[in-house]
């Protein structure tokens, strides 16, 4: 097999610089990049009154000042702890109402 000067055609073609092709994939990756700054959430009002009311919850106190202040004024005036046996029952009635 013989060449016949066929350097010069080559030496043209291989500087030639050819840009390489994008796929979608690469496409879409950069589109991408470029969408995450206008990404937006939107709320409904019935999580925001259902995230209110969670919050409200968890900052309500355990303790019911009222229920407190009536036992330390039937503890004071005696009508309260005279009887271990009927309050063993309340507890226990109590107990099973709720199970």
């Amino acid at each position: 097999m013989k060449i016949n000067q066929n350097r010069a055609d080559l030496d043209t073609v291989s500087t030639v610089r050819q840009e390489p092709v994008r796929d979608d994939r690469a496409a879409a990756a950069d589109r991408a990049t470029t969408d995450k700054a206008t990404d937006q959430v939107r709320v409904s009002t019935t999580s925001q009154l259902a995230a209110a009311a969670a919050s409200a919850a968890e900052q309500a106190s355990d303790v019911r000042p009222d229920v407190v202040e009536r036992a330390r004024q039937l503890l004071a005036s005696g009508e309260l702890g005279r009887d271990a046996d009927r309050l063993a029952d309340a507890l226990i009635d109590h107990a099973i109402d709720k199970a």
